[in-house]
């Protein structure tokens, strides 16, 4: 994966998010195989990815951003848990990229600073022929949540597509791809007493993996039930 055209901001992008190193269960082939067309295309897009909590949003939008990347497009990565205490400024002079992935869309809506100046960048966007890409979590709906009429207009227009959190049938070998990509040595039987002593949401046991990873390497062990028991205090 070649390394981020980002010539706007510093934050990072994780360099091993990408669609091959994304586990896509079958409730989101349909959601993938857009993206692919997506990141092909020569027109603007607008899409919203909509996933709950630990559905994997982040390094799927980071994934796509590694993807534009490869495909020889320029583009802004703005996660908002991070860009929100910078000020309604982030979002200017962006529409001349190819495209601009905002990640966390619900943390700004309701902040009427925050809709306006979105309200402005996605007329820029269609303006310049950049496509705009956010995701959307939280419980609560766009329309429960964006003060701003005409933003909220704007917003659903957009493609709206879900991801689907990876269900406890897929678990098992989910957390195995995973251990391979990360090139983590996880045997089944560590594998299995991860997934009976611990969260079932995927994106915390992906964290306690990369945890299990730096403490084995950092003791020189390999990742053993001890080792799974004394890390994690089961």
């Amino acid at each position: 994966m070649n390394n981020p055209t980002q010539l706007i901001f510093p934050f990072q992008v994780n360099q091993k998010a990408s669609f091959a190193s994304f586990f896509c269960s079958p409730d989101n082939i349909e959601l993938m195989s857009r993206l692919a067309d997506l990141v092909a295309s020569k027109n603007a897009d607008e899409l919203i990815i909509n996933g709950a909590e630990g559905s994997g949003k982040s390094f799927l939008m980071q994934a796509i951003c590694n993807e534009l990347s490869s495909s020889g497009k320029q583009f802004a990565f703005i996660p908002m848990n991070k860009a929100i205490n910078m000020g309604v400024e982030i979002f200017q002079n962006l529409a001349s990229l190819n495209a601009v992935c905002i990640d966390d869309l619900q943390l700004i809506l309701s902040r009427e600073e925050w809709e306006t100046a979105l309200f402005n960048l996605i007329n820029e966007c269609q303006q310049s022929n950049c496509s705009l890409i956010l995701s959307f979590g939280g419980n609560q709906s766009l329309e429960d949540i964006t003060q701003l009429p005409d933003l909220l207009s704007r917003i659903k227009r957009m493609e709206f597509m879900k991801l689907q959190a990876v269900q406890d049938e897929f678990l098992n070998q989910a957390l195995d791809f995973v251990s391979q990509q990360l090139d983590i040595n996880l045997e089944k039987a560590e594998l299995e007493f991860l997934l009976k002593h611990q969260t079932r949401e995927f994106s915390l046991l992906v964290d306690n993996l990369m945890v299990l990873d730096k403490q084995a390497a950092s003791l020189k062990r390999k990742i053993t039930i001890p080792l799974i028991k004394e890390t994690l205090n089961l």
